[in-house]
């Protein structure tokens, strides 16, 4: 009997797709980078090639002083990281902020 989460067409098994709490745990991953790159000095912050809505969403995080928005900030940019690995360029913002730390 396969195990649950997968399944045998043809003699080959196949997985389902993420599950539900995975999905959560990386966007939560990506949502804390952010909170990283957000957090590093603007001179340190430019030697990262970031999108330009992403320069812009980690400038006003840091404009923000209510605790609310700054956490509303924070999704955002955990948006807009997923949106980077979709496109395929978070392997390059990974790979700069290794470098910076």
């Amino acid at each position: 009997m396969p195990r649950k989460g997968s399944w045998q067409i043809g003699g080959e098994s196949m997985q389902e797709k993420p599950s539900r709490s995975q999905k959560k745990r990386e966007s939560s991953a990506l949502q804390k980078t952010g909170a990283k790159i957000a957090g590093l000095a603007p001179a340190k912050r430019m030697r990262i090639p970031l999108t330009p809505d992403m320069k812009k969403a980690c400038e006003d995080y840091a404009r923000l002083q209510s605790h609310e928005a700054r956490r509303r900030q924070l999704q955002y940019i955990g948006r807009l990281m997923r949106e980077a690995q979709e496109e395929g360029e978070l392997q390059s913002i990974l790979n700069a902020l290794a470098e910076l730390e």
